[in-house]
């Protein structure tokens, strides 16, 4: 196609309205854009003034330059975007952004064309500690229990770009190389036994009409909550507990389990709804320093008195928990909340003291006459039918553990796979570790690169190590290589065979720790093997079942955690004073929404615009009643249609969003914008000017509510234009309060009594839309969906290729944001654009 050249000559009237001088098929000359830039940008971004610390007559148009390049992209999107030049001056006319876009793409484009031609992309990348963990679970079929799992002993990993995938951030000291080899040593001794366990699987069973015959907690059957039936016992209040009488055999403590593993509990138990249809709720605990390992199991009881059935619970115990008690949650209290036993107590207690024993002895009389129960309270009369609350007929507690999948244990059969009768020789020894390595360093493994391996197993043998022993060291100098801990992208400069065969099993980990956080299965193995990971149709299929696989969950954990700053929501604990409703289960209900919201969209293929508002929520039972909505029970989440009458819908509906943007007693307007902005745009403003201070909270006698302050501040020279296109994404959330409650006037700090200043939400955005409440927010931010896209699909680039967003990713970044359109914004779809776009099938 022939091209003709824009002269300058034509420049001063290239940006007339309707001049149509310049072609879709002609090149675009420099100085036609100079024209453009100085007519609508210059005054801004001049010699006279450099806001945004950018200035148009001194930017290059050298794209290989990565600085020069972005900056033009951030121009293009800006301009895209209508936010500059802002509300106010002459904006650019529809054929002037289009001579500024086309610009700027083909500019990128021929340096992303150069960059790729020219570069030799090495990439190292070393696994993160949850990568670590769950490839060993996946290479050796280990399961960790608490207080063994390499979370537990490897430190945190450092983050860049909003993930701890950026090979930038994942550096290794030797600090941490010590780190792993007591890592790998503890996995090596658990993965190869010698010999039975040391503590054989076991069930231990509590049938609770026994306690009745316990000198220890026979006293529980004396309250009313309480009874012996045949077969077991009756519970309508308060709890029961194993006192001495659920523990190991051959142990001495109140403890079920004595070494860390995993345990399965199972409480038969039927039960009777109150008069008012409430279903009795159970939870198991045991007694533990930990407060996070007290909680066994939760669950509502709807076998039938006359038919309990089992309810059981795989989970991981150690060895420092204690007694396991039952308690009904939702119980009805029979005893009157006065305790006047407990006044003729302390009554006789005194007098007792003073000597005045006639006085005691006549006050024991009347508390017998009156009735007043020893326990020190006395039956609620109203309370005394207790058939018309919820109670639970408990038969028996039983626990089995410590659990094992197999003995010996599968990692035991996968690494010594001829079995206890195999010939311990070199032969075996090599066969043991053509079988391992590969898989260990997901990749075809050379003679010469296993050699090392091998002559270590050789040395411990040749000094008197057990054959076992001695294959654990290789199994620690496998997990300890640098061909284990690092991610390696293949280097072209072998033969082209070979090459490809590298570049195979490079796209075969990509796709294994972009969606499952692991090594690749067998079926990616041999995929590599058959190089057929090159072709986008096998590459779009593969996504398909990696989706559909139970390993999935482990992308909302790392991806979903991450994006949504899971971590930061309880930062702060709210005041409670100020906030009294707010409590340990709202805490865990609150980070967890968004992360449930986006399994369900994942798995049921939802759009994911639904996170910029949505006619649906996900919700567990405390949620709801948090927002305020009916008919939801339980400790599970689950879709509830939104109320028409709710403002929730989308991330920014959901309390932990807001909590986070708070400091426990007030609002914080300007982080919460923050959030907005780079959690659903990538666009994170500016960082702020030295000494910009902080928007200080009332003093005393102020009562200047936040938006108040902020326009106070925006007075400040230095602050007001950053200040102007970053608070209204935050004051557009002033409905929600500290702990995400919804408000229609100020709350916390020191709002109280009459004339409360009522919220006001309004505002402008940068691209002059003008919005009043938050529902009209959220519908021009839903207007942003490619803006959204265009965030989402640099997010995932990120966390893929585990480095940051370059200008040469500019036609990928394209392709995935067409892709996911096309495909209704699922993340199905925004994962077969990431996929098959050559950045990813390309070294």
């Amino acid at each position: 196609m022939a091209f003709t050249i824009v002269s300058a000559s034509l420049a001063q009237n290239s940006y007339q309205a309707g001049s149509g001088l310049i072609a879709g098929n002609q090149l675009i000359n420099r100085d036609v854009i100079t024209a453009i830039l100085e007519r609508h940008c210059v005054d801004c971004h001049g010699p006279d003034d450099q806001q945004a610390d950018l200035r148009f007559d001194q930017l290059g148009d050298d794209f290989s330059d990565r600085e020069t390049a972005a900056r033009w992209l951030e121009v293009r999107t800006q301009i895209n975007l209508g936010q500059m030049p802002p509300e106010g001056d002459q904006r650019l006319s529809a054929e002037e952004s289009s001579l500024v876009t086309r610009w700027v793409t083909s500019k990128v484009r021929a340096a992303e064309r150069l960059h790729r031609s020219s570069q030799d992309n090495v990439l190292m990348r070393r696994l993160n500690r949850h990568e670590y963990t769950q490839t060993i679970s996946d290479l050796l079929s280990m399961k960790f229990p608490t207080g063994e799992s390499p979370l537990d002993v490897l430190p945190p990993d450092g983050t860049a770009e909003g993930f701890d995938k950026v090979s930038t951030a994942l550096q290794l000291d030797p600090s941490l190389m010590e780190s792993y080899y007591r890592v790998a040593k503890r996995i090596a001794d658990r993965a190869i036994v010698d010999g039975p366990p040391e503590y054989p699987t076991e069930t231990m069973r509590l049938e609770f009409e026994e306690i009745a015959d316990s000198h220890a907690i026979g006293y529980l059957l004396t309250r009313l909550g309480m009874e012996v039936v045949p077969g077991g016992i009756r519970l309508s209040e308060g709890s029961t507990r194993s006192f001495g009488m659920l523990r190991y055999p051959g142990r001495r403590d109140n403890n079920v389990a004595p070494v860390n593993g995993f345990y399965r509990f199972t409480l038969k138990v039927g039960g009777t709804a109150g008069a008012d249809g409430q279903v009795p709720r159970l939870q198991v605990t045991n007694s533990h320093p930990d407060e996070t390992m007290r909680v066994i199991m939760e669950f509502d009881v709807d076998a039938p008195w006359h038919q309990p059935k089992e309810y059981s619970v795989v989970i991981p115990r150690d060895t420092l928990g204690g007694e396991v008690q039952v308690r009904l949650l939702n119980e009805t209290s029979l005893y009157m909340s006065q305790r006047p036993g407990e006044n003729f107590m302390r009554r006789n207690g005194q007098l007792g003291k003073d000597g005045q024993f006639a006085k005691t002895i006549r006050l024991a009389g009347r508390q017998i006459a009156e009735g007043w129960g020893g326990d020190r309270s006395t039956p609620d009369p109203d309370k005394l039918d207790w058939k018309q609350f919820p109670h639970v007929f408990l038969d028996y507690l039983e626990v089995e553990g410590p659990l094992y999948d197999a003995w010996p244990p599968l990692s035991h059969q996968a690494i010594l796979f001829a079995g206890e009768d195999a010939k311990q020789d070199d032969d075996y020894v090599q066969k043991i570790f053509a079988r391992l390595l590969p898989r260990a360093w997901r990749r075809p493994v050379s003679e010469a690169e296993a050699k090392p391996i091998l002559n270590v197993v050789r040395s411990e043998l040749k000094a008197g190590e057990s054959f076992r022993e001695a294959i654990r060291v290789g199994v620690v100098a496998t997990l300890c290589s640098p061909k284990f801990l690092y991610l390696v992208e293949p280097n072209a400069g072998g033969k082209e065979t070979d090459d490809r065969v590298r570049l195979n099993y490079a796209i075969a980990s990509r796709l294994s720790y972009l969606i499952w956080n692991s090594m690749p299965d067998e079926t990616l193995f041999q995929l590599a093997e058959e190089s057929k990971l090159l072709d986008r149709k096998t590459l779009v299929r593969q996504v398909d079942r990696m989706l559909d696989d139970p390993k999935v969950d482990r992308l909302v954990d790392s991806f979903a955690r991450q994006w949504f700053r899971t971590e930061t929501f309880t930062a702060f604990t709210p005041d409670r004073h100020l906030y009294r409703s707010y409590d340990d289960a709202l805490a865990k209900s609150v980070i967890r929404e968004p992360l449930e919201f986006f399994r369900y969209l994942m798995k049921h293929d939802e759009s994911l615009l639904n996170l910029l508002d949505s006619d649906f929520l996900v919700l567990d039972e405390r949620l709801a009643k948090h927002y305020g909505i009916d008919g939801v029970e339980g400790a599970e989440f689950r879709r509830v249609d939104r109320p028409a009458s709710s403002p929730r819908g989308g991330l920014l509906g959901m309390a932990g969003v807001h909590q986070a943007g708070s400091d426990g007693v007030r609002t914080k307007p300007v982080s919460r914008a923050v959030y907005v902005r780079e959690v659903l745009f990538n666009d994170p403003p500016d960082p702020p000017p030295p000494n910009a201070g902080e928007i200080e909270p009332n003093v005393q006698g102020e009562r200047l509510t936040v938006r108040e302050r902020l326009l106070a501040h925006q007075q400040i020279a230095a602050c007001a234009a950053c200040h102007r296109s970053l608070d209204p994404y935050g004051l557009a959330l002033e409905n929600f309060n500290v702990i995400g409650r919804w408000r229609t006037e100020q709350d916390g700090e020191n709002f109280r009594g009459r004339n409360v200043p009522a919220i006001d939400p309004s505002g402008r955005l940068p691209d002059g839309s003008d919005f009043e409440s938050f529902a009209e927010f959220k519908q021009l931010l839903t207007a942003q969906a490619n803006r959204f896209r265009r965030g989402l699909a640099e997010r995932a680039l990120v966390y893929a290729l585990g480095r940051p967003v370059m200008p040469s990713d500019d036609d990928d970044l394209e392709h995935i944001v067409t892709t996911m359109t096309e495909g209704g914004d699922t993340l199905r779809h925004l994962f077969y654009g990431l996929v098959t776009s050559p950045i990813f099938l390309e070294r």
